[in-house]
């Protein structure tokens, strides 16, 4: 690719998701046709029995092994200025601890450990963050919500093991908001060139990478780290989505996301978290780091059709596709679908592709069959596995596709498959409220 004065680089990402804690180990196993979707124990969720008692509901999902986070945070020379006491109360929620063991493995593949958050005053007032969660920490607000009904801590001690006042002022300030793992991120960095935490539902995490894009070209910063998190596996989320029928009735776990299937009938709640660094091109180049790949740009537009509905048509997504294509002078060879397994939202996505794009047809993928819908997390977690797929030249299978939709008119595959070639991606994410985002990347 021809560079520009203005082109950010992807230098680092990192990924905690149901397929494994590490970018390499989700990639690998995605690759291989793994699938991350089980039943659940009552060891994975709270108030587990209340679930049981749902009529219809099926007790699946596609958690994270938290096992080794800990190990990961611990040994991290990137936290030794943080307090002890604020350390476990991150740990405490898991929307945290996922976010930092993602940082922690983005910054080391970006070779920026001894830069950031180290007291290099120069640094970090050229650093920023831009990290969001479309339900924050939502384990800690149940925990607070306990206390407050309890109406005293000894009550909630009882129930969640030995936690003193201190400790609930430290979950509160440090474990319950939306933004909680942002700040988290911005105290680790030390970053002070701006932090702000998007709330988009599913497209929060692609929103953040191209919010944090226009921040390095707007000169606000050289580097900043983006992407997004979410612990969706609670009561409260599984009963509210199965409440709205939208996640699968069917009765093998690893088999209920099917997008774009004839037979699909909704998705899979997983957990998760991803964590991309940007750098300007100069930026990079000082240091001699190079870029796995480089974000052309993109846009974000809003489809009021509803709360939880998209146009059927796929007006929007084709809008979407055709101003961020031309914007850039783009023609994608792959695109990284939302792909929820939904009827609604399965045919709208590939009726908004064949509009914009019917006569130059890429070729498409989608990976929530492999490891569920992330929620909030999904728009980074699948932006960096579509950097990965431009870096190996490999594009990933839609996992569980067995028999095509014949309204969906896209090209799929349900084996992952090499792609000599492979130079520009575009990723789509699509999430309720109306938020329809595209972004652009270009390998390196």
């Amino acid at each position: 690719m021809t560079s520009g004065s203005d082109d950010v680089l992807v230098t680092g990402v990192g990924l905690v998701t149901p397929l494994g804690n590490s970018a390499d180990v989700t990639w690998n196993r995605l690759l291989a046709g793994d699938r991350a979707g089980r039943i659940l124990k009552s060891s994975d969720i709270d108030h587990y029995e209340q679930l049981s008692r749902i009529e219809g509901l099926r007790l699946h999902g596609a958690p994270v092994n938290f096992r080794g986070l800990e190990l990961v945070i611990a040994d991290s020379e990137l936290l030794s200025k943080i307090p002890q006491s604020v350390i476990a109360a991150w740990l405490s929620e898991p929307l945290v601890a996922m976010s930092i063991a993602a940082y922690c493995e983005a910054v080391a593949q970006a070779g920026l450990e001894d830069v950031l958050g180290l007291g290099h005053r120069e640094n970090e007032t050229r650093t920023a963050v831009v990290y969001g969660s479309s339900k924050g920490g939502l384990r800690t607000t149940e925990r607070l919500s306990e206390l407050i009904r309890s109406g005293s801590a000894a009550d909630l001690d009882d129930r969640h093991g030995e936690l003193d006042h201190s400790e609930i002022g430290l979950l509160w300030q440090h474990a319950f908001a939306s933004d909680s793992a942002t700040r988290a991120i911005a105290a680790i960095s030390g970053a002070m060139a701006g932090v702000s935490c998007p709330v988009a539902a599913c497209a929060t995490g692609l929103i953040s990478v191209l919010q944090g894009t226009a921040m390095i070209r707007s000169g606000q910063c050289d580097v900043c780290i983006v992407g997004s998190a979410d612990a969706g596996l609670r009561a409260s989320v599984i009963a509210s989505f199965h409440r709205l029928r939208v996640t699968s009735r069917h009765a093998d776990p690893a088999s209920a996301c099917r997008p774009f299937d004839v037979s699909r009938d909704g998705f899979l709640i997983g957990e998760g978290a991803g964590v991309l660094i940007l750098e300007s091109r100069r930026h990079a180049e000082s240091r001699g780091v190079a870029g796995l790949a480089c974000v052309r740009g993109g846009l974000w537009l809003s489809d009021p059709t509803g709360m939880t509905q998209i146009d059927q048509s796929g007006s929007i997504v084709a809008e979407v596709l055709r101003r961020s294509f031309e914007k850039h002078d783009f023609l994608p060879d792959v695109i990284s679908l939302h792909g929820t397994g939904t009827e609604a939202n399965d045919l709208a996505e590939a009726r908004g592709i064949d509009a914009a794009l019917s006569s130059n047809a890429p070729a498409c993928f989608g990976v929530k069959g492999a490891m569920g819908h992330l929620l909030g997390a999904a728009g980074s977690v699948e932006t960096i596995l579509t950097i990965l797929a431009l870096r190996d030249q490999t594009i990933p299978g839609t996992t569980n596709l067995q028999n095509k939709d014949p309204h969906c008119k896209l090209r799929l595959t349900s084996a992952s498959k090499s792609w000599p070639g492979l130079q520009r991606a575009a990723k789509l994410s699509l999430g309720f409220g109306g938020h329809v985002a595209c972004g652009v990347f270009e390998r390196e």
